[in-house]
């Protein structure tokens, strides 16, 4: 017998069966910081000193930022290989803003993020651009950190740009070219694809009116 979806975005349900199991231990080593376990591999978490950490490690925050442009990265490398894209490169860049209040407990807001620019760039030479937005929201849709960011309500915009040739950094240049902080970069190679958001879930039907007779 099948269960109703769980999700308003996806059509199925988890299969216990199919899922795999995560692991990750942490071990107070004062100051805030932490030595997390995973694996094979230790790295430190800590905090800035102006707050009481030591400053030996990015904060956990970061590493969630981090890890969402590392998490795109596996998926757009695995979506492209089961559809016979060609890349050249993948830079990745993550702006978020957290209102400090939050975790200081000094206003009931959200503690996490409450935007989340995430500016990507591929080198590809497919240059069609319906194949390259059918190609990205296949991504945006597989991708767990996207979805979680999604899920939390996060003003999340994914920035897309695709060319022939990405350069390292290229991610970033443009992030600050969007918000208008530098100049256009040169770190792509003609010509350019741009768009956003290419899997965004569709508004709800009758919002807007409702939102007008409010």
């Amino acid at each position: 017998m099948s269960r109703a979806p769980e999700h308003p975005r996806f059509t199925e349900s988890p299969d216990d069966a199919q899922s795999k199991t995560l692991r990750a231990a942490g071990t107070w080593t004062g100051q805030q910081q932490t030595r997390v376990e995973v694996r094979d591999f230790t790295f430190t978490v800590d905090e800035p000193e102006r707050i009481g950490g030591r400053d030996e490690g990015p904060t956990p925050m970061e590493y969630l930022a981090g890890s969402v442009g590392a998490c795109i990265t596996v998926v757009i490398d695995q979506v492209a290989g089961r559809r016979g894209l060609a890349l050249t490169g993948i830079s990745t860049y993550s702006l978020a803003r957290q209102d400090q209040r939050g975790l200081a407990g000094t206003a009931d807001v959200q503690p996490y993020f409450h935007t989340y620019r995430l500016q990507v760039c591929v080198g590809t030479p497919e240059t069609d651009e319906q194949v390259l937005r059918d190609f990205a929201a296949a991504v945006e849709h597989s991708c767990p950190a996207v979805n979680l960011l999604r899920d939390a309500r996060i003003d999340l915009t994914v920035a897309w740009s695709f060319a022939a040739g990405v350069e390292d950094g290229a991610a970033e240049a443009a992030c600050n070219t969007a918000l208008g902080y530098t100049s256009p970069s040169e770190d792509f190679t003609e010509p350019v694809i741009t768009f956003e958001n290419a899997d965004a879930p569709a508004p709800a039907v009758g919002a807007e009116e409702t939102g007008a007779r409010a």
